[in-house]
């Protein structure tokens, strides 16, 4: 797989800053329930997943290339499991503007 280019890393930066509220480069869970709403979740709707059986699954994917499951998400986990995303996607137009619209990231091109 190719290496992340410039653009892109740029804009995963940018997303872990939004959630990463005090700068710690450590996003919390709580940090990340100021951003990601749980409550909107189709199986939260339906009755099946607690909000909190939601988050943390939302978690867990972040968890990826042998990390501590700590429920954390470092800078590190987070610009790797893009990375894993990343490769899907040829069109760097596409990725911005799926970055953008995951995180509400304003502006693009």
């Amino acid at each position: 797989r190719d290496p992340l280019s410039d653009r892109r890393k740029a804009l995963i930066a940018t997303a872990f800053k939004i959630i990463d509220r005090d700068g710690s480069g450590v996003v919390e869970p709580a940090e990340i329930m100021g951003v990601y709403d749980t409550s909107k979740h189709p199986d939260v709707i339906k009755g099946t997943k607690t909000p909190d059986q939601v988050l943390a699954e939302f978690l867990e994917t972040f968890e990826v290339g042998g990390g501590e499951k700590d429920g954390k998400v470092t800078a590190q986990e987070f610009e790797q499991y893009y990375s894993n995303v990343s490769s899907s996607i040829d069109d760097d137009d596409y990725f911005e503007l799926m970055m953008r619209n995951a995180w509400h990231i304003s502006g693009g091109e």
